[in-house]
């Protein structure tokens, strides 16, 4: 990645990505030794990534409009903070930490929502929205409710 970056592969450029490569080596095993977080997706929570490139297409184009209708002055973007319920189940299952984790990479991946954080002990999905959509099939999936 480093070489992908830089585009050279002179010997300064080298030095400094095997550098950077072996700090961050080293910081994944002091996180994964010391901040164990279990993760344990199911098969159809990992699935429910086949949604994903219609998702990115619709909401490029949901952001899009939002952004062309905002810049003319037409009609100003929602921009609105949503909760929805979320079956998050409790802290230290490692097939709920999965499904949290999912949830919260899925829709975030997509435009036009931004997962700010889920609510174990409330049962709830906060994320904000450019426009106001229905919770994607994906999440819903996840756990989410409409």
């Amino acid at each position: 990645m480093w070489l992908l970056f830089t585009g050279t592969f002179s010997l300064h450029e080298l030095l400094i990505g095997i550098i950077a490569a072996v700090l961050a080596s080293a910081g994944m095993v002091v996180v994964t030794i010391f901040y164990q977080t279990p993760f344990s997706p199911g098969a159809s929570d990992l699935l429910a990534l086949w949604r994903l490139p219609w998702y990115l297409l619709s909401d490029t184009w949901v952001v899009f409009t939002v952004a062309a209708k905002d810049l003319l002055g037409t009609e100003p973007a929602d921009s609105l903070f949503r909760v929805v319920p979320f079956q998050a189940g409790r802290t230290k299952n490692p097939g709920m930490t999965a499904r949290r984790a999912l949830a919260t990479l899925y829709s975030t991946v997509a435009p036009n929502s931004i997962v700010l954080g889920v609510n174990t002990q409330d049962q709830k999905l906060l994320f904000h929205q450019i426009k106001r959509t229905s919770v994607p099939k994906m999440t819903e999936q996840l756990g989410a409710e409409a």
